[in-house]
């Protein structure tokens, strides 16, 4: 899937603020102060048909600063209006109301901090003199009590982080399953808490009581949590769905295969198979107590490949190592998960320049699985050219509508996509993966 504009037309109701410099003004409008949420940006008063400088300043909740410049020509009434006009220079070019914020870089961190929101200084100057500027502030999801959200850490039977959204109604649930990170979802669930749903970020490994590594997770294991959440008062039992992301997707589709009563399942850049466990000859998953048949990479290829890299000047990626696997057709068939045993409608999310491991590639595989088998439910697969593995949220702010994807010039392992493919997977998705959520919660 190619989308190629940003712009997202939005009717504003929400109050206008200024600040001027003698005859020119800046103005904001935002429908909501949440970061993940567009704002409209405006200028007037400006000398008519010049080159107009925007500037963005922030500073994240960890004291890393950030910032980006577009230019934009004022019109022959002296106005500029971001959603109507394309800026000409600087972090971005083209139609794109937010590019201001997606395209924001710091010069000593790789990812924006999203445990609290942050002040957005804006300016605007000619010739080097500042015309106006205002200062505003952009709420982080992750601030619950101000969005009426109870936070509750469950650490008995399943280790969890559970999201409460205050609500005079019982509440539709997501069950969330990261990757192989290990930590807490909390940038990426609290987004879900904030549209309205119940969240449980179900941690599954990488803690006191739990394995230390992806080894024979059990399905159980999520029965147990999904049981728990049936048990709370404030829960509607017949509205839980479940989100796997990169490994996790792995556990959540597995899960869905064995137990009938969800709602729905989204894998974001998901595996069409089971991988290897992190410990030699074990396997990623079982149930009852019977692990599951897995692929895995040879350390031939593992070796080969890294050599290839390493003679290419190619920084490191895992993507080559996971598709070399799929050269061994009787080992990756046993591996197989058998999407067409879920009972609920589908959603795969992928980008087709993943380099941890080819999920578009599997995601078709199993959208073809799907059609062979005549699947009864929904199912779909939204594919983003130019968007690599993190741009449906890989920790902190990457895939957040809006904030600035991870830069990966940092160093590290590459993760694949361009600043721009990233961002519009990531506003995109995070709006059909809304609407695919209503469609299937909705009373």
């Amino acid at each position: 899937m190619i989308i190629k504009n940003l712009s997202i037309l939005i009717f504003f109701t929400s109050i206008s603020v200024f600040a001027q410099n003698e005859k020119a003004r800046l103005i904001i409008e935002q429908q909501s102060d949440l970061y993940h949420t567009p704002i409209s940006i405006s200028a007037d008063g400006l000398p008519k048909q010049q080159r107009i400088t925007f500037t963005l300043k922030v500073t994240d909740a960890k004291n890393h600063k950030w910032n980006s410049k577009a230019i934009y020509i004022s019109d022959s009434n002296g106005n500029i209006d971001l959603l109507k006009q394309a800026s000409i220079a600087g972090d971005y070019l083209g139609i794109y109301p937010m590019g201001l914020f997606w395209s924001m870089k710091s010069e000593d961190y790789h990812q924006i901090a999203t445990n609290k929101g942050f002040n957005a200084n804006l300016s605007i100057s000619y010739k080097d003199k500042v015309l106006a500027t205002k200062t505003f502030y952009r709420k982080s999801t992750r601030e619950l009590e101000a969005l009426n959200i109870k936070g509750v850490a469950k650490r008995d039977s399943i280790i969890a982080n559970y999201y409460v959204p205050k609500s005079d109604k019982k509440l539709s649930t997501i069950i969330f399953i990261g990757g192989s990170g290990g930590n807490f979802r909390e940038e990426r669930t609290s987004l879900y808490a904030s549209e309205g749903y119940a969240v449980l970020d179900l941690k599954y490994f990488k803690y006191e009581t739990l394995p230390n590594g992806i080894i024979e997770i059990p399905l159980e294991y999520v029965e147990k949590a999904h049981k728990w959440l049936k048990e709370q008062p404030e829960i509607d039992s017949e509205k839980i769905g479940i989100i796997g992301r990169s490994r996790g997707s792995e556990l959540a589709l597995l899960y869905a295969t064995k137990y009938h009563d969800l709602s729905f399942v989204i894998a974001q850049v998901p595996s069409n198979v089971v991988w290897f466990g992190w410990e030699d000859n074990k396997s990623s998953w079982s149930y009852k107590g019977q692990p599951f048949a897995y692929a895995e990479y040879t350390d031939e290829d593992s070796e080969r490949l890294e050599l290839q890299m390493q003679n290419d000047s190619i920084q490191y990626r895992d993507g080559p190592k996971f598709l070399s696997a799929f050269a061994n057709e009787d080992v990756i068939n046993k591996a197989l998960i058998t999407v067409e045993d879920i009972k609920c409608p589908i959603l795969f999310v992928s980008g087709k320049d993943d380099q941890v491991w080819p999920s578009s590639m599997m995601a078709d595989m199993m959208v073809k699985r799907l059609q062979e088998k005549e699947f009864k439910y929904e199912f779909m697969h939204l594919a983003y050219e130019n968007a690599g593995h993190n741009f449906a949220g890989g920790g902190q702010g990457c895939g957040i509508p809006f904030l600035p994807p991870e830069d990966y010039s940092k160093g590290g392992a590459a993760k694949g996509g361009t600043n721009k493919g990233n961002v519009i997977a990531a506003i995109h998705s995070w709006h059909e993966i809304l609407k695919f959520i209503e469609r299937h919660l909705k009373d």
